[in-house]
């Protein structure tokens, strides 16, 4: 398919050189812009070409292409249904009884599993935005990865979901795109110009044009944002780090409620039944248990298996407790499949038997913590807890 593609943009693009060949013969591009407000010495101008000509970009108006505007969500919708139209070698058509000029690109994006939901479209994109669509517009073959870029080289990715950190690292590996400054910086939370996607739609069609390039992760790499700590991207809640008390995304997160229901639907396909008995906790509800613990047990067991306010999984809206609180749980049919079958769905035993040294925690059977399924088959893999495989601590400062 993709030597198809090639040749088919390879034809396109010696038609639609024609007109230039007089003004600058057959070695170089036209000496004179196509747009404008784009000069021929542009550093972005020869990927500006194979763009347009391609039929992949287009102008603000017939003589502004506007470089240093910020990429829209809308735009960029449209860029992924062109890339992959044009891969699989066939026109776009788009509906004159559209309601608005993107619907058609953001249908059919939809319709080919390239979104699975909408986007503030008129509002300018972010970087991690536009990767997470751009990610998904070809098939995973066609952006297999080319360069050895561990988890967690990335340096400022912290805050982000684990699907689009995946993304991301999808795009770096695949040497669509390689950061900024030494550390390769991806700067996810700002916009992208739309000089630089003509650069990048290069990259996404034509595999020789990628960039080759090696990172190296730090061995683990702590931020703290707006008071979360995230620990090689992965938020962290343990006794060593705390949430503050406003940190409340109200349940749980819908990346992690969608893992959850996936997995109580595998586990129904296998003929049993998994379901939460405990989710997302705010601070003072936690506290309230807390103490309510601490009274009846004292609070050195307490301690044992309930955090304080500020330091419990349940407070991030990533972790779940189910089915039951017993530690029979563990050799129930589902309490077996959960063991064994969670991190397909992104989830780890967050509080395996013997390491509550380690965790601070006894173990627990029934409560799952969401990673993504990349990472959670990882620290399955691993045989390690999270904070071994994150080589942190869970101890409280007093």
């Amino acid at each position: 398919m993709k030597r198809c593609v090639t040749l088919f943009l390879t034809v396109i693009l010696s038609l639609a050189a024609v007109p230039f060949a007089s003004a600058d013969g057959p070695d170089g591009p036209p000496s004179f812009p196509i747009f404008d407000d784009t000069p021929t010495d542009a550093w972005y101008y020869a990927d500006l070409l194979y763009a347009y000509h391609s039929g992949l970009i287009n102008g603000k108006s017939e003589t502004r292409f506007a470089p240093d505007d910020p990429l829209t969500y809308a735009e960029a919708v449209k860029l992924a249904a062109c890339m992959r139209q044009l891969y699989d070698g066939v026109s776009f058509t788009s509906r004159k009884d559209a309601g608005v000029w993107y619907e058609p690109y953001v249908n059919y994006c939809k319709a080919y599993g390239i979104i699975a939901a909408d986007y503030p479209w008129n509002q300018s994109a972010t970087r991690a935005g536009y990767m997470e669509i751009f990610a998904a517009a070809l098939p995973d073959e066609d952006l297999a990865p080319i360069n050895e870029i561990p988890d967690g080289a990335i340096p400022d990715l912290g805050g982000l979901s684990a699907s689009t950190v995946s993304a991301i690292c999808k795009l770096y590996r695949a040497g669509i795109v390689q950061g900024t400054g030494d550390d390769h910086a991806c700067a996810p939370y700002s916009s992208i110009r739309r000089c630089e996607v003509t650069a990048i739609l290069s990259r996404m069609m034509e595999p020789e044009k990628r960039i080759r390039f090696t990172m190296t992760a730090p061995e683990h790499r702590i931020e703290t944002i707006g008071g979360v700590t995230y620990v090689d991207g992965i938020l962290i809640a343990n006794k060593t780090y705390s949430l503050p008390a406003d940190y409340a995304p109200g349940g749980l997160t819908a990346e992690c409620q969608a893992a959850l229901d996936a997995l109580s639907a595998g586990a129904a396909a296998d003929g049993l039944s998994i379901y939460p008995i405990s989710t997302y906790r705010s601070y003072d509800y936690q506290a309230g248990l807390y103490e309510r613990y601490a009274a009846r047990d004292g609070y050195a067991e307490a301690d044992r298996y309930s955090a304080r306010p500020g330091h419990s999984e349940h407070q991030t809206g990533l972790a779940v407790d189910v089915n039951s609180l017993d530690y029979d749980f563990a050799y129930t049919p589902e309490g077996i499949w959960l063991a064994a079958h969670c991190a397909e769905y992104g989830f780890i035993l967050r509080y395996p038997e013997g390491k509550e040294a380690v965790t601070g925690y006894r173990y627990e059977p029934w409560h799952i913590r969401y990673l993504g399924t990349e990472t959670a088959q990882k620290v399955k893999d691993s045989g390690l807890t999270l904070e071994e495989y994150l080589g942190i601590t869970s101890v409280y400062a007093d």
